[in-house]
């Protein structure tokens, strides 16, 4: 950072202007309508084939196909049955296509191969290759929000300079069927039935089992239908093809609109109609207020910066973010992991992912979010442990890993720094609680303060006292002193924070290897090591898929039959810490700024010279195979937390690389461009960094107070951050600097807050308040909610 290396005479020859407007309630902080319209335009692929996923996303309803427009067998959870229309806690449909048909000319096409996808922000777009000698054909698809449905539209324009009569089939291929993890629990889904509803023009289909409805239709009049009709792509499942004819006459040149809505409901026919029905007499509204929500989303924490690719990024992770909420009847509003494997409730990924979520503007996704998984957990645990994965059924398949408990806790700390919702801390603090008994009473056998249990990798056999369930547990400990001071437990507070203290000083001891310069993956003894390294050996070889895994396979085996060799010949009971698979999540000591600066920074460097790949650190830095989002993310925060603000934005840019690498407007879980292609926790490594390290937001919106410290990296010489809500205060903030001066604005509409710039340097330097000379005493201004021109002097 340039400002660091600056010495105290450069400093003196500087003047920096700090102009602090603190504003009514009805100024409205800078937008950009331009930025917005260009976001709004959405991102295409080119290409003319691309059977890579897309996500249609709605809060109810949710498609996801290929982007050549089709819709093969998808995914793994439910085999082959991960795409097509979902209505959580069901399945609608597989898919659905449209078949052109010239009735003078006796010719037809199927359009099942668009050469075009565009990605916008509300919706998809899918542009096909002329049909029929100058047909040319465009389906846009939406799910509106609160909506059990979807509205495609076909627009078709007659290119051909001639009259043209064509029929139109449209064709659906229902799966009327449950989501993941419900067979296991006796919820089976059996065949479907199609009746075409005549008076009504549209068709109908349940699952003979159960009240589960679909229901499809037009705004145009259907001239025949077939409720036996065979789809143009093969999918499995138990659902049934059904189709419908309409008659269309196109002048030359003359465009025509085709509307299309599909329905839901899992309780009763009568409620999918009521649906059906509204969104077919309000498509147009709801489109529109659909695009005004994801303009509300673009705007709100807009950031202005000197690297464009980061600035879209950013941009387009808040919408990624919005596009995995589900509205789940019966559980809650919440924050889902990924699409399209994962787009359930997770315990894991919503603790990184709504600390992100509150630093790019969305306070109540992230609360929340949190209360779904607080009152999920209490339901199935009860005992303060916090849930892995809840499917869209309500089912729990993993009562929680280890870390996830003090995990939330940390969580709920730092969305109530940015909301200073009390109610929201008091409903969670008495789970919080439990969690941390949970810990350290019933999970730490041993009575070292290492709790024992499954961290956030999920290896085989690494079933020990891990270093990210170590480091989370210290900062529970932490904030829950915190909580206890706000809620007067002062005999709580103290025994929090003794116990945080204390665990700080043994995973600084006994957590590190000073002849690595690192910290190990667990602490345990030998016959834990060598149960992991058994474990590893075994997860590699479930791993090899083809021929060149099974090398790396083979090679990585040697390796740790080497590493059983040396375990085997410590003396039995040997308790230390060990390193087996060198994974990421020893970088969370920095992470969460518990290590001494000289162990930061050796470990820091360490993993940058030798544990990352093309994309940010390996997983596991002995198997060296795959990066995601969330370590490499982490490693920017790590870097973050000492100040090292050029080393950071190394690891955001990685994750900036990857940007539309599978699909257009969005980052993949796995690094460059494999797993879900929408992944929620990847707002942490772009938000967290920018938004509280680079710009240096840190807000206590319970007390009305926010310190700014900017961190600029040495090649910016700006960086901006508009509508920034903080409690319920918004606030926008603008740095700008030259070769002779610095400028900072701060505007809010709020009056009674308190705000702090911190600056490097400052302290003995003049400054001028509204005209008056005062001397700085400190590296920081406060300023009140008066409005105020700074004119420092250093």
């Amino acid at each position: 950072m340039r400002q660091k290396r600056m010495t105290r005479t450069t400093w003196c020859r500087i003047i920096l202007q700090l102009v602090s407007l603190l504003m009514c309630m009805n100024a409205a902080p800078q937008k950009s309508d331009q930025y917005t319209n260009e976001i709004m335009k959405g991102i295409s692929n080119n290409r003319l084939t691309n059977d890579k996923e897309y996500l249609t996303a709605g809060d109810r309803t949710y498609i996801v196909g290929t982007q050549n427009g089709n819709f093969p067998d998808l995914g793994g959870h439910v085999k082959g049955e991960m795409g097509g229309l979902w209505m959580p806690p069901v399945k609608l449909l597989d898919g659905f296509w449209i078949k052109l048909s010239d009735t003078d000319e006796k010719t037809e096409a199927w359009l099942k191969e668009a050469k075009v996808f565009i990605n916008y922000p509300y919706g998809n777009k899918f542009v096909y290759a002329p049909v029929l000698n100058g047909i040319e054909v465009e389906r846009f698809q939406f799910c509106p929000q609160g909506q059990d449905g979807m509205v495609i539209k076909y627009e078709m324009k007659n290119a051909s300079g001639q009259l043209r009569t064509l029929q139109l089939e449209f064709l659906v291929k229902t799966d009327v069927s449950p989501v993941w993890f419900s067979t296991e629990n006796n919820i089976i889904g059996a065949p479907d039935t199609v009746q075409w509803l005549g008076e009504k023009n549209l068709f109908a289909a349940y699952d003979t089992k159960h009240p589960w409805f679909a229901l499809w239709g037009s705004n145009l009049t259907a001239s025949s239908h077939n409720a036996h009709a065979i789809a143009p792509v093969e999918t499995i499942g138990l659902g049934k093809a059904a189709s419908a004819a309409y008659q269309v006459q196109m002048k030359p040149g003359e465009t025509i609109t085709a509307i299309f809505v599909v329905s839901g409901s899992d309780r009763d026919l009568q409620t999918a109609q009521k649906t059906y029905e509204t969104i077919s007499k309000n498509h147009e509204q709801l489109l529109q207020e659909k695009k005004e929500h994801y303009a509300t989303i673009i705007n709100q924490a807009r950031v202005e910066i000197p690297d464009k690719q980061l600035e879209e990024a950013y941009t387009w992770a808040k919408l990624n973010t919005e596009w995995l909420v589900s509205e789940l009847p019966g559980i809650g509003r919440f924050l889902g992991a990924g699409a399209v494997e994962y787009p359930w409730l997770f315990g894991c990924d919503n603790s990184y992912a709504v600390q992100g979520a509150v630093a790019s503007g969305d306070l109540e996704l992230a609360k929340s979010s949190l209360r779904t998984i607080e009152k999920i957990s209490e339901k199935v645990n009860g005992n303060g442990r916090i849930i892995h994965e809840m499917s869209s059924n309500g089912f729990v398949y993993n009562k929680g890993n280890m870390q996830e408990t003090p995990h939330f806790a940390i969580a709920v700390w730092k969305v109530f720094e940015w909301t200073g919702d009390k109610k929201f801390l008091a409903d969670m603090y008495p789970y919080i609680k439990k969690g941390i008994n949970w810990v350290l009473t019933e999970n730490d056998q041993n009575k070292n303060m290492f709790p024992e249990g499954n961290g956030i990798m999920e290896v085989r056999g690494l079933n020990a006292e891990l270093i990210d369930v170590a480091v989370y547990t210290q900062q529970a400990l932490e904030v829950a002193s915190e909580m206890a001071a706000i809620f007067n437990e002062p005999d709580l507070q103290q025994e929090y924070a003794q116990k945080a203290a204390a665990l700080k000083d043994k995973i600084n001891v006994q957590f590190w290897d000073d002849a690595e310069g690192s910290y190990c993956d667990f602490y345990g003894t030998r016959e834990q090591a060598l149960s992991v390294v058994k474990g590893a050996i075994e997860q590699l070889q479930l791993g090899a898929s083809n021929a060149k895994d099974s090398l790396l396979v083979f090679e990585k085996q040697k390796f740790y039959e080497k590493l059983f060799r040396g375990f085997s010949a410590l003396p039995a009971g040997t308790e230390k810490g060990w390193f087996t698979n060198k994974n990421w999540v020893i970088s969370t000591p920095a992470e969460m700024q518990i290590a001494p600066r000289e162990k930061a920074i050796r470990l820091l460097d360490k993993v940058r010279n030798e544990h990352c790949g093309e994309y940010g650190p390996y997983l596991s830095a002995v198997e060296g195979r795959f990066m995601m989002t969330i370590s490499t993310g982490v490693q920017a925060v790590a870097e973050c937390a000492y100040d090292r603000t050029d080393e950071a934005m190394f690891y955001v840019d990685k994750i900036v690389q990857t940007f539309s690498r599978a699909l257009p407007g969005s980052i993949s879980e796995m690094m460059p461009d494999y797993g879900c292609p929408v992944q929620a926790w990847t707002i942490y490594g772009l938000a967290v960094p920018l938004v509280t390290h680079v710009l240096g937001i840190s807000p206590d919106a319970y007390n009305k107070s926010i310190a700014i410290s900017p961190h600029l990296p040495s090649a910016w010489d700006h960086a901006a951050i508009y509508d920034l809500p903080v409690g319920d205060n918004v606030i926008s903030f603008v740095i700008k600097r030259n070769n002779s001066s610095t400028t900072y604005s701060v505007t809010s509409n709020a009056g009674d807050w308190k705000y702090t710039l911190k600056i490097k340097g400052l302290a003995g330097s003049k400054y001028k308040v509204n005209g008056k000379v005062l001397t700085a005493t400190a590296d920081e201004i406060e300023l009140n909610g008066k409005m105020n021109n700074i004119e420092v002097l250093l």
